[in-house]
């Protein structure tokens, strides 16, 4: 059941980058790229954790870190979109 859900939410988080780009493409914004960004780093780390299996620890660096730089994709993002001028 732990694969099953793991391969759901790398399914939800591969369509959300999908649509952050189509989005991107429509408008140009650089903010749903930074998204997409984020959205398909997540899905990747999701599906490798997936596939290593259940006996992977999910707190190994690797996955921390993946994490750790789709959050810090969002907050920039964040920032970026508060931050521009014009």
């Amino acid at each position: 059941m732990q694969l099953f859900m793991l391969g759901m939410i790398s399914m939800g988080c591969a369509v959300a980058a999908l649509l952050f780009l189509r989005f991107w493409r429509t408008s140009r914004d650089r903010f749903f790229v930074f998204f997409a960004a984020a959205f398909a780093i997540e899905a990747v780390n999701r599906a490798v954790f997936a596939y290593i299996g259940p006996g992977a620890s999910e707190y190994q660096l690797g996955y921390v870190l993946a994490r750790l730089v789709a959050f810090a994709l969002i907050l920039v993002a964040i920032l970026d979109k508060n931050t521009r001028r014009g």
